[in-house]
């Protein structure tokens, strides 16, 4: 039986957490794979290819969970850039606010620049910056990180997931004119299916018509049972 207890952690929304079993989560969400298998997961917190190099806790499995109405929205999304040759992948989904507690720990403390992901900010002032956020909207289960491949070859969208610099914003001019190109194709792409996309980071969007607006679940991200 699941249990859901109700946690006072942030203002003006909720922290929900359940201890859940294998493949139970709050009603309304769905693992991506069971509704598009064919949209590639390249899970970044459940291992070490992330900016804090470490599984991230709340991540038990490499899977994308996702609201059922965001996860519908977003096969629609791969369903319309397929025949084109284009393909999706997904970095990020819901994502625990034990994660996002631990981020915001992670990004507290002294550390040096990362040329990988934060090249000219040290790590104590990605906060400040505004690279990192006390509170996430991944947390309310409608929120995606992704990039697209072309025939297979990951399309150049000037920088990687999760690199905090000026560079990665959508409508950065100190990149390529073809870059600008790749990501307004995707940018297009999402908003035709509900999506909008947060200017300061190319690949991260958020469904429009999110159930949970302003909730912040924290239920662990569990592999799938056989």
């Amino acid at each position: 039986m699941t249990r859901l207890r109700i946690a006072t952690a942030f203002a003006f929304s909720a922290v929900l957490a359940l201890s859940a079993g294998a493949a139970e989560f709050h009603q309304g969400f769905v693992y991506l794979s069971d509704i598009d298998q064919t949209i590639h997961q390249d899970m970044r917190y459940a291992g070490p290819d992330n900016f804090t190099h470490a599984p991230v806790p709340g991540y038990q499995a490499a899977e994308c969970v996702l609201t059922e109405k965001a996860a519908r929205a977003l096969a629609a999304v791969q369903a319309d850039v397929a025949p084109n040759g284009y393909g999706l992948v997904v970095y990020d989904c819901y994502r625990p606010a034990k994660a996002v507690n631990y981020f915001v720990q992670w990004a507290s403390q002294a550390g040096p620049a990362d040329p990988a992901h934060n090249p000219h900010v040290a790590r104590n002032r990605l906060i400040s910056d505004g690279y990192i956020g006390r509170k996430s909207n991944h947390s309310a289960g409608s929120t995606v990180d992704l990039t697209m491949t072309y025939n297979g070859v990951p399309v150049d969208m000037g920088t990687g997931f999760d690199f905090f610099d000026p560079r990665a914003f959508t409508n950065a001019r100190a990149v390529s004119a073809g870059v600008r190109a790749n990501r307004r194709r995707l940018v297009a792409a999402m908003k035709v299916h509900g999506f909008k996309n947060y200017s300061r980071e190319w690949w991260h969007f958020t469904y429009a018509r999110q159930p949970f607006a302003g909730t912040m679940f924290d239920f662990d991200v569990v592999p799938k049972t056989p």
